[in-house]
């Protein structure tokens, strides 16, 4: 990969008539069971259908209970499916093994959350949890409000109509983090932007295939 690629990704985006740059996402809920819910439901699932009225729910009826000590204590009244309304087990379970990490850390507020995340070595142990993997575990981050992009298929796929070929998932991120620093915006909301303009139908096709129906992460 060039050394220039940030510049030339930057270049890219200007280019792009239609190309917005937002400055709101969706996360900083002050409520950690509603934070875990939308890392966890997001995963592989489209966000607007499946995953976005499900954490509003959740927002509304366990409002008064917006840490983990909270959610571990409704959770012995209730299942966890019913917390997250959400049938079957595999998601359910990648939930609780979270919740159980999160324990075992003393993590019980979003703040605490947030500090967490900070730690290099938390990342290993996110990564641990099966069916969680290097794009939850940044798009975790994203939610309590850290700057860092989420690599999937939309970003990679913009990086490569930019020019910049295939590149792996940390190579793509770096490109990002440089381009959103040398763009002086937050690296989680041009993460975003990208996002949405790749959902959105409005870049040109990858491959011959058409680029990227709307699955998967938020929409604000």
């Amino acid at each position: 990969m060039a050394g220039n690629a940030p510049e030339q990704l930057a270049a890219y985006i200007s280019s792009l008539s239609n190309f917005v740059k937002y400055t709101e996402i969706d996360g900083n809920y002050s409520h950690v069971g509603a934070t875990l819910a939308d890392a966890v439901l997001q995963s592989n699932n489209d966000y607007e259908r499946n995953v976005r009225r499900r954490i509003a729910r959740i927002r509304t009826i366990y409002a008064g209970e917006p840490r983990l000590s909270d959610l571990k204590r409704l959770l012995l009244r209730i299942k966890v499916q019913e917390f997250l309304d959400w049938k079957g087990t595999r998601k359910p379970g990648t939930f609780l093994d979270l919740v159980d990490v999160l324990q075992r850390e003393v993590v019980d507020t979003e703040d605490d959350l947030r500090q967490w995340l900070s730690v290099p070595d938390s990342r290993e142990k996110l990564l641990a949890i099966r069916f969680i993997g290097p794009k939850t575990a940044d798009y975790l981050k994203i939610l309590v409000g850290l700057p860092v992009a989420a690599m999937d298929r939309h970003l990679l796929g913009f990086l490569e109509l930019a020019g910049l070929g295939k590149l792996s998932y940390p190579a793509g991120q770096d490109v990002v983090h440089k381009t959103a620093d040398l763009m002086q915006l937050d690296r989680a909301h041009l993460d975003h932007s990208i996002w949405r303009y790749m959902s959105s139908g409005k870049a040109s096709a990858v491959d011959g295939m058409p680029c990227c129906p709307t699955t998967s992460r938020r929409v604000v």
